[in-house]
Formats: C-alpha cells, structure tokens, sequence
C-alpha cells in the first residue's frame, strides 16, 4: 500500500514554534538520514487517517516536500498522554538497498483451536509490536503471524516460536517473551 503525504521544511525549532504549527492543524516532524536531519511539518489530518488504520509502522511513505519524493518510514511516533493522538513524528529515511528498520504488529492466530484457552484460561498478551530489520522495503511485512492454537494453560510464546517471512530478522536478542496462557 502507498501512501503519499505533502510536507513543508520548517525553519523554526522548539517548543514555541511546535504549539504554533499545532495549531494551524500541522503536526511537526523530522527526517532522520546520515547525512542531516530534516524539520518537516505534515498536515495532522492526512496523517492521521492513515495512523488510526494501524499500518504507519510498516508502510513506506511518499513525503513530497518542495515538489521532491522523499521515501521514508514512521520510526517513532510521540503520542498525546491524554487523547492518543500524534503529537510528532519521527521519519527515518529510506535508502536504495539499506536494511529498514519496521514495527510490525503482532496477529494472534488460532486462538479458537488452543486447548488452554478452551479450558477457560485467557491469552496474556505481553508484545504487541515487534521491531524487525527488513532487507528491503519489499520484505516489510503488514504483521507477523503467532500461532497460539496448540498452547495449554501455563504454556508460553517465545520468540524462538515465530516464524519469520524471508528478509526479516528480529532486532531484540534472546527469547523473550510474546505472550502466555
């Protein structure tokens, strides 16, 4: 899925020039590369209607700034502690044959097949994102699936128990823990 979005460098830094852009119903960003940070700032709107779908984590996005395509993806998203809305945006530059970086959610599958669950017992979901090293943008998976339907109560789902698409590695080391019954 592509999404494209207008964005405008903006001059101005700080806190004072950020609740200024805030209020003209923008949202303030940065482009992060190797070779210099970017200040954007986005139509809150536009982004938003994407955000709320739940695929800025693992979507590449067109930012036309100046008539100029900058492909990039969400890196981290700053929220409102009160009414979950993005309050800034962190964009991290795509480069040609660089490894991306991505946050694909979690889909828990078979969950109506898990004898634990069947028992009574109830899914204990400890991560609901994963963050991944993609080789391309095309390796960038929507989610990454976990099979739950053969848990019992008091089984547990580890890293080592996903099976990852092709191109796709986990950044966290070790086995740690998705979820349990």
């Amino acid at each position: 899925m592509s999404i494209v979005l207008n964005a405008e460098v903006r001059e101005q830094v700080g806190s004072l020039a950020s609740k200024k852009i805030k209020r003209q119903g923008l949202i303030p960003a940065v482009i992060h590369s190797k070779e210099k940070n970017i200040n954007i700032s986005l139509n809150l709107r536009d982004f938003e209607n994407h955000y709320f779908k739940g695929i800025t984590l693992t979507s590449v996005i067109d930012l036309e700034i100046a008539g100029k395509k900058n492909r990039v993806i969400a890196h981290k998203i700053e929220l409102d502690p009160v009414s979950d809305r993005p309050v800034h945006i962190d964009f991290m530059l795509c480069e040609n044959n660089k490894p991306i970086r991505a946050k694909p959610k979690i889909k828990f599958s078979n969950q109506d097949k898990s004898p634990g669950l069947k028992k009574g017992g109830f899914l204990h979901v400890v991560a609901r994102n994963l963050e991944v090293l993609c080789e391309g943008e095309k390796s960038i998976p929507q989610f990454i699936e976990a099979d739950v339907g053969s848990l019992h109560v008091g089984s547990k789902f580890r890293a080592d128990n996903l099976k990852l698409p092709n191109g796709v590695k986990l950044l966290k080391k070790g086995n740690f823990l998705i979820a349990s019954i």
